[in-house]
């Protein structure tokens, strides 16, 4: 592996269990995480969008996320995992959404994230990922802790699906 990721999981691996996002952001920030060698970890799948684990622990994950053209992710939460999300290509749509009194979801806002934004990843947060437009995408993903359960909505009904995985499920091309 090489020395300065291997620093760069080193540096995270040091932070609290359950660092604050501002904490994880500003390691990301400070260990410039835009600079990482990840081009092992690239790889694209035309089934959906490709998640490629680069490390994990008790602690944390890293993982690189690949999108090509019109992938998405099922509409989810990250369970117990809060994290941060550093766009390395592309540009990377996010739509955020919220649980209503009546149980259901409701679409609040879209975010557009260019490469070498963070997007942060609460324990709150319910979105759905995409890359529509033209071009990758590739994401730097990290979770604390690891990302094992997820909750998976959707906009017909109340009923979540929940996923013992750090393998989220794909949607494919619309």
């Amino acid at each position: 592996m090489d020395v300065l990721l291997r620093t760069f999981i080193n540096r995270l691996e040091s932070l609290p269990d359950k660092p604050s996002a501002d904490a994880l952001g500003k390691c990301v920030l400070t260990m410039d995480g835009r600079e990482l060698p990840i081009d092992p970890y690239i790889h694209f799948s035309d089934q959906g969008y490709k998640r490629n684990v680069i490390h994990m622990s008790s602690k944390c994950e890293i993982a690189v996320l690949c999108f090509r053209k019109g992938q998405t992710t099922a509409i989810h939460d990250h369970g117990v995992s809060i994290g941060t999300t550093l766009i390395q290509e592309g540009i990377m749509t996010e739509e955020l959404f919220e649980k209503q009194t009546s149980g259901m979801i409701q679409q609040t806002l879209t975010l557009t994230h260019h490469k070498n934004d963070l997007a942060c990843i609460k324990l709150t947060t319910i979105h759905r990922v995409s890359n529509i437009h033209e071009g990758d995408l590739i994401t730097i993903n990290i979770y604390f802790p690891p990302l094992t359960l997820m909750n998976i909505y959707n906009l017909e009904n109340t009923q979540t699906e929940k996923l013992f995985s750090s393998q989220p499920p794909v949607r494919g091309n619309p």
